[in-house]
Parts: structure tokens; sequence; C-alpha cells
């Protein structure tokens, strides 16, 4: 197995509140782990807009958006396709995440290609979702961000049997919450998608001679993937 698996946490919230302290606490738990290394994006005060699809990204690549001049960093392209695994927050807003979390991830389009390819495919990702009431639209914001990272091709990772969609929770609007069940929902999604992260960087590592980046996409060979892709207008 290579040296470190890295696991990457986003916090989708424009102030530095709640859910950067829930993002943080999540990947202390995972940290736990033996040959787990994270590293965290925070969102608070920026300016990031959404993509406007107009594949120049694709036309030039190279590797980056030159449609805008914002908060959106060459880095975060590069820590993303660089993790093992991907970890998205965000505050309840209408039931729904941010606009700016909602942004940075259509912001990941300079990379979709690769995505496309099967190289982001054995990952795992979970979602963690804070709001000020109790029942204040967490399940939804959840099963949103998963979907969101159904998009990226990751494979989705919730609580198991103790919370199905992901970590949930009860701010009261305080930016040092005391949520007790919150907090140890917090650090279960951590340390179990810390341990399924390691558990297929190894089973990747031991049949790197017998399976490739399109298998994991679903295919039996590039040729089948490009001509699927060709028939589906992608």
């Amino acid at each position: 197995m290579k040296e470190e698996c890295r696991i990457l946490a986003v916090s989708g919230s424009p102030r530095n509140g709640a859910t950067v302290k829930a993002t943080r606490i999540c990947l202390e738990a995972a940290e736990e782990i033996p040959g787990i290394k994270t590293e965290f994006i925070n969102l608070a005060n920026k300016q990031i807009n959404c993509c406007i699809n107009c594949n120049g990204c694709f036309r030039n690549k190279d590797g980056r958006c030159a449609a805008f001049n914002d908060d959106f960093l060459e880095e975060y392209l590069y820590l993303y396709a660089s993790c093992d695994a991907l970890i998205l927050a965000s505050p309840i807003y209408e039931m729904s995440l941010t606009g700016l979390l909602s942004n940075f991830i259509s912001r990941l389009r300079p990379i979709a290609e690769k995505a496309r390819s099967g190289a982001f495919d054995m990952r795992f990702g979970a979602s963690i979702a804070v709001g000020g009431m109790r029942n204040g639209g967490q399940d939804t914001t959840l099963s949103t961000i998963n979907r969101k990272l159904q998009t990226l091709s990751i494979n989705v990772v919730g609580g198991g049997v103790q919370f199905y969609n992901g970590a949930a929770v009860w701010s009261k609007n305080q930016k040092d919450f005391d949520d007790e069940k919150g907090i140890l929902e917090l650090q279960v999604l951590g340390r179990k998608i810390a341990y399924l992260t390691k558990a297929m960087r190894c089973g990747v590592d031991y049949m790197k001679d017998e399976i490739r980046d399109y298998n994991y996409a679903g295919f039996n060979s590039r040729e089948q993937m490009n001509d699927i892709y060709k028939k589906i207008g992608l």
C-alpha cells in the first residue's frame, strides 16, 4: 500500500462556524487510524462562481478554469485529484446544501475527463449536514450531497445502521455546539471512511497487475468504454 491514504474534507459554509468544527471532529476521528492523512478546504469567506458549462477547460486541456478570476484555487483541483476519499460538509440552507458548496463541486469540471476514465471510481465519500434545528433538513441535505458525490463517481459511505445518510449535527445555531449524538456520528463516520479507504487502497495495490481504471468504471476495456461513451454522447 502507498505510504499514506489521503482523506480530503470540504466545509461549504460561508462562515467559520459550526460546520467547520463538525468537519474537524470528523477528520480528527479519521486520523486515529494509522496511515491516514487528512486535508481540509475551508470555503468560508470565499467567492466561488458556478460553472457555466462553457467547456473552455476541455478545449484548452490545461486542467484549469479560465472563465472566472475568483477564489476557486487551482490547488483545490490538485487536492481533489490526489485524494483517496472525500468528505463534504454543509450547513443547511432551505433544507439543502449551500450554493457555495454546490458551486465548488461544479468547478471540478476541468478534471471531469479523468473521472470518466474510472480513475476516481474506487474512492469513498461521505456527507455532513449541520442544522440549527433538530429536524431542520439534515436528511434532505445529506441525500442531496450524496447525489453530488455520485455524480463524481464516488462510492457513498453512510453510518451503517446507526445513521444511514451521513452525520447529522444539531448546532442550535451555536458555533461551539455540544450535540453529543451528532459528535458521535461525526466520529463514527470519520473512522469508517478511513478504514474503508485503507481497505480499498490495499485491494487496488494488490490487484495492480490485474485491473485498470476503466474496470472500476464498469468496462472490460478502454475501447469498450470509449465506444459506450460515444453512444451516449460523452
